[in-house]
Formats: C-alpha cells, structure tokens, sequence
C-alpha cells in the first residue's frame, strides 16, 4: 500500500471559483470570528505593570507591549518616555512616539 502526500486544503481550494463578492465576504467572516473581547484585569496586574513601566524609565531598557485594538492584539516594542497618569496613558517610542491608553494594554514584560 503506497501513502500518498496528497493534504486536503479545505475551503481553500475552492477559492478561485468564488466571485469577488464571496470572497470579500468569506474574509469579513472569517477576521469577525476571530476577533476577541477585552479581558478584565485585576488591579495588582495593572500594579505590576505599572512597576515594570517605571523600572523600564528609570533604567532606559525596552519593554514589550501587547496591546487590544479593534478586537485583536498587537505587539510593540519600544522605550517608555513617560507615563500620564491623569490621562492614564504611555507614550511609548519605537521610531515613532505613541501614546497608548492603559485601558488597551493586555501585557507588559
């Protein structure tokens, strides 16, 4: 008995039979299920990372930040310029300054 190295596709296979439109929806389709929702934090991760933010200032190292947008994630890693706390926000450089709110970020190390 000889094994074949045939691996099913999927749905994939069928792609270049679709019209533009099918297409274009399947790809709406597929990036909504996967988006996530914003998980709760509790306040002595928030202080933890608050902890890490300063260390990463004081010390001028580069910390890794995740971070929830439009029910994904992203990462980015830069150097800590300064922290906002009455605005609860970070700006972050790495190459470019940004300023992302507390409320966004899921981790930092």
């Amino acid at each position: 008995m000889s094994k074949t190295r045939y691996k099913d596709r999927g749905e994939l296979k069928w792609i270049p039979f679709l019209m533009p439109e099918h297409v274009a929806l399947l790809k709406r389709y597929y990036a909504q299920i996967q988006k996530i929702e914003l998980p709760d934090l509790d306040e002595q991760l928030l202080y933890l990372w608050q902890t890490e933010l300063e260390r990463a200032i004081r010390e001028g190292d580069a910390v890794d930040v995740t971070l929830f947008e439009d029910g994904a994630t992203r990462s980015l890693r830069g150097y800590v310029h300064a922290i906002y706390y009455a605005e609860r926000e970070v700006e972050l450089f790495d190459g470019a300054v940004q300023r992302i709110p507390f409320a966004n970020i899921l981790s930092v190390r």
